[in-house]
């Protein structure tokens, strides 16, 4: 099964994420690993590498748009990324102040 959690920081996603599914890899922090590949060059996972895992990343778009490029792309990349995966996903939930919002469940 493929969950994708958002939020913003420091709402609880990883702690939901391990009561959610113990048994399933935990990709944390999405938004990091979407980073670092840019900037060491390499290409952004797509989304079907987190095909069966439970997903964590944090919202990227809802503040000030940044004046620096890299900045901006970075939020766009992950954003698409996240879309992607939650096309894919069971299950997508959002996280805010704790509490968890299903935005999808497939049958």
């Amino acid at each position: 099964m493929t969950i994708l959690i958002v939020g913003g920081a420091a709402q609880g996603k990883s702690a939901f994420a391990r009561k959610l599914s113990p048994e399933t890899e935990i990709v944390d922090n999405l938004h990091h690993i979407v980073k670092k590949a840019m900037q060491e060059g390499i290409p952004v996972p797509k989304a079907e590498h987190f095909v069966g895992k439970t997903v964590v990343c944090n919202e990227l778009g809802c503040g000030v748009v940044p004046m620096d490029a890299f900045e901006r792309d970075w939020r766009e990349n992950t954003g698409r990324l996240c879309c992607d995966i939650a096309a894919k996903a069971d299950r997508v939930y959002r996280m805010c102040c704790g509490i968890a919002q299903c935005i999808k469940e497939e049958a």
